[in-house]
C-alpha cells in the first residue's frame, strides 16, 4: 500500500481517521463533512465509504450467484462459505485500516485509495 503523504494535522486527527473504519459509513459521511478543515480525518473517512460502497457491491454480486447456486444445495452450501469468508476478511482488513489510521499513516487502498485523495 502505497502512502497518501498526509499528516494528522491536531491530535484528535487520529481518532476521527480511526472511527469511520470501525463504526462505518454513517460515522465516515458524518466525519467528511463535520471535519472541514482535517484533511487527514477527511480522506480516511472518504476511503472508508469508498471501501463501504465496494464491500456493498462484492456481496450483492455473491447474492446474485447464491440465488442462482440455490437450485443446487451444494452450491448454496459452498456460497455460505464464500460469504462468511468474505465477512471474515472485509472485518480484518478493517480492523487493519482503523490501526494504520490511528498510528498516523495515511495509506491508499488499491483502486480506491487515489480516488480519496482526488476528493478531499
Amino acid at each position: 500500500m502505497e502512502d497518501a503523504k498526509i499528516k494528522p494535522g491536531k491530535k484528535d486527527s487520529v481518532i476521527l481517521a480511526a472511527l469511520p473504519y470501525i463504526l462505518g459509513w454513517v460515522v465516515a459521511l458524518i466525519v467528511y463533512l463535520v471535519a472541514k478543515e482535517d484533511r487527514y480525518a477527511r480522506y480516511h473517512a472518504l476511503q472508508s465509504i469508498m471501501f463501504d460502497v465496494c464491500m456493498m457491491a462484492v456481496f450483492m454480486v455473491e447474492f446474485v450467484v447464491y440465488v442462482l447456486l440455490f437450485i443446487t444445495i451444494i452450491g448454496a452450501f459452498l456460497m455460505w462459505g464464500v460469504i462468511f469468508l468474505t465477512v471474515i476478511a472485509a472485518f480484518f482488513v478493517r480492523l487493519y485500516m482503523a490501526y494504520r489510521a490511528y498510528k498516523g499513516g495515511a495509506f491508499m487502498l488499491p483502486g480506491i485509495g487515489k480516488m480519496a485523495l482526488e476528493h478531499i
